[in-house]
């Protein structure tokens, strides 16, 4: 009987490691125009991530550049249209409040925890910008853990280039990304673009949004293995 309880409580085990959600989460950064506090949580189906803000010191608007005497400041939080709708910095760019490069000692980034998803299962997430006017970009950098705790940090281990060359209207943009160990935190930058047209000094953007798909099969074989041992136990027990 005794053999037969730990076999059941195993199964539970198993099954209570699965995600809370099965096709996919998403979350707006999207809202009432105004300014939050220095970073921000949003969550929905059993997945949270936060959202912090910085002001840093850069020499270039490069997404390979240094950022150093990084101090926290706050989110803004912006609808004003459809591509104009998103998580950028209160004060950046002169009002326009986004994700920016102001000069060498105002470089307004975004770090994103995402260590959340790691315990949901999620092995990729899209991220979506908006606001990305003909010559702007971003980049989307991955780390194993919080690079603002140092006094200064390189841009590097970039997941995402992505950037308006003006050849098309839409003003919103998305990237899809692979998360590993060493993705549990993302910083997000508006730098400039040698490769694209027009000349992209003075990007801004909105992080407008972040999806997650449904679990991959590494999650799916824990609850295959929680199913099976729920067989045998119940072949056990009869």
């Amino acid at each position: 009987m005794r053999a037969k309880l730990v076999i059941l409580g195993l199964v539970g085990i198993f099954l209570s490691t699965t995600p809370a959600f099965a096709s996919g989460v998403n979350i707006n950064f999207g809202g009432v125009d105004g300014t939050l506090g220095t970073s921000a949580a949003y969550g929905s189906g059993g997945l949270t991530v936060t959202a912090s803000g910085y002001i840093c010191d850069a020499a270039t608007p490069s997404s390979t550049d240094t950022l150093s005497n990084c101090a926290a400041t706050a989110l803004y939080q912006k609808n004003d249209s459809l591509a104009e709708n998103g998580l950028g910095l209160a004060g950046q760019g002169g009002g326009q409040n986004e994700i920016g490069w102001d000069g060498p000692s105002a470089d307004y980034v975004i770090g994103l925890d995402v260590s959340n998803l790691f315990n949901l299962g999620v092995t990729s997430i899209k991220l979506s910008f908006g606001s990305v006017q003909p010559g702007e970009a971003y980049a989307i950098l991955g780390y194993a853990s919080d690079p603002f705790l140092n006094s200064s940090f390189a841009l590097t281990n970039t997941k995402a280039f992505v950037g308006n060359d003006g050849s098309t209207s839409a003003q919103v943009f998305s990237s899809t990304i692979g998360l590993n160990a060493n993705d549990e935190f993302l910083v997000l930058v508006s730098p400039c673009g040698a490769s694209l047209k027009p000349p992209p000094c003075g990007s801004n953007v909105l992080l407008d949004s972040l999806t997650a798909p449904t679990p991959e099969p590494g999650t799916l074989l824990l609850m295959g293995s929680g199913l099976l041992l729920l067989g045998f136990g119940v072949r056990r027990i009869a």
